[in-house]
């Protein structure tokens, strides 16, 4: 196994899977000081891998919910009684297990991960009852007007990428899987490998070395990653959901109008993302109500209360997006909308203020060290930072990086990826 700051995972582009590398990745990092010990395991293969939609969630989910030796209740009842916090999941790009314990119990963590990731028992009875709970939450986010908009813009934008459709699936889908396809899924995410973080007040070395203990069935190379529709879209730049219309796109009656607008931009190891990160609090992606869309919007027209910008959203191995979102009233979404495509166009053309760049600038750089707080924080940005292959979890790499941009950089990068030209519009609507 691998070990060390310059490891770099298995990467995959967009249209299907790069070069196999590594099975197994690990990272330690000691924390002084901190009592607690932040463990994780991370393996390849989200919805993306999935051959049926909501296969990677329910998976990830099923690994904390029995292994060969222990069942769900006792597995519970045991964190319990240690004053541990365990949970697994399945995400667009992962499944995985997470435990944070004190630091004294670190090889008891460490051989929680390997039961729970390497010997899970997939039981019927609970992947029933986590099928009917991800078909509940799935109704329950559809029941909401500005999450039903939000997953049709995804569509909009990503189609016929993993990444249209809700990592729920839906309920056709779950009602096609079955605990077998689970465990299907488990075992070639095993294969596509993954990654190791354990973060806290323990000794580097000793964890590393039980590591490679615990998981030295997992040494050698990766399988390649499986292959990938690229995200084309929908044809057409504007989408309109409603009320009362029928299918999956009808919308909850309401009476509030929820836009979304944007594209693609970058994936999150772009060299761009940092001066995109500062166009975007440029545009409001900022602290409180400030930047341009907040203040024009809100301030200067009172179209809504609510304005979220972000210029790389949902970045991982694929794209992100550039994305305005605002909740107005009906009689004023195509207000707001030309104000979100005016404001857009105006970035490019005119450019940014000294004064806006430098406000953005100092915002992000200290904003940073928040983000290392806690053992917790420490180990989700080392899982990142491999899992990507970034330097994100050094904190002088990036204030260095955000220190050396400058307001030229910073609208380069906004001309080549703000395009509002290219940009598509999800409007849900009351009827």
């Amino acid at each position: 196994m691998s070990h060390g700051m310059e490891n770099v995972a298995n990467k995959r582009g967009s249209a299907g899977a790069g070069a196999p590398g590594p099975r197994l990745m690990v990272r330690v990092r000691r924390i002084a000081g901190v009592p607690i010990v932040a463990a994780r395991v991370w393996l390849r293969g989200g919805t993306f891998a999935e051959e049926i939609p909501g296969q990677a969630l329910i998976t990830g989910r099923l690994l904390a919910e029995g292994s060969r030796t222990r069942s769900w209740d006792q597995i519970a009842t045991a964190a319990e009684d240690r004053g541990m916090v365990l949970e697994s999941f399945g995400s667009r790009e992962s499944l995985g297990v997470a435990i944070d314990a004190l630091a004294e119990d670190w090889q008891l963590a460490l051989a929680w991960l390997a039961e729970l990731v390497l010997e899970p028992a997939f039981p019927p009875e609970r992947f029933e009852w986590l099928r009917r709970q991800a078909a509940g939450e799935l109704e329950s986010m559809l029941d909401k007007p500005e999450v039903r908009t939000g997953h049709a813009f995804l569509g909009q934008l990503y189609h016929p990428h993993p990444y249209s459709r809700p990592p729920h699936g839906d309920p056709e889908s779950l009602m096609r899987l079955n605990a077998e396809d689970c465990a299907a899924f488990h075992r070639r995410a095993l294969g596509w490998g993954g990654l190791v973080v354990v973060t806290g007040d323990v000794d580097e070395d000793a964890v590393s070395r039980r590591i490679d203990e615990l998981f030295r069935d997992l040494g050698g190379e990766a399988t390649p990653l499986p292959p990938v529709a690229p995200a084309d879209g929908l044809a057409g730049s504007r989408r309109e959901i409603t009320a009362g219309s029928r299918g999956r796109e009808a919308m909850p009656g309401n009476d509030q109008a929820h836009l979304y607008a944007g594209h693609l931009t970058v994936p999150r190891n772009h060299p761009d993302l940092p001066a995109l990160a500062v166009v975007g609090v440029v545009l409001g992606a900022g602290a409180g109500l400030s930047g341009r869309l907040p203040t024009r919007i809100r301030e200067q027209e009172g179209l809504a209360y609510h304005v979220d910008v972000s210029t790389a959203a949902g970045s991982g191995i694929d794209p992100g997006r550039l994305m305005a979102y605002v909740g107005t009233s009906p009689r004023t979404c195509a207000q707001a909308e030309r104000a979100v495509r005016e404001e857009l166009a105006r970035l490019v053309e005119s450019g940014v203020e000294e004064k806006e760049f430098e406000e953005a600038r100092s915002y992000l750089i200290g904003h940073d060290p928040f983000r290392r707080e806690t053992a917790r924080q420490w180990a989700e940005l080392l899982a990142e930072a491999e899992f990507y292959g970034l330097k994100t979890d050094r904190p002088e790499w990036i204030v260095e990086v955000l220190r050396k941009l400058t307001r030229q950089d910073v609208e380069t990068v906004a001309r080549r990826w703000i395009r509002p030209a290219e940009i598509k519009v999800t409007a849900g609507l009351p009827g």
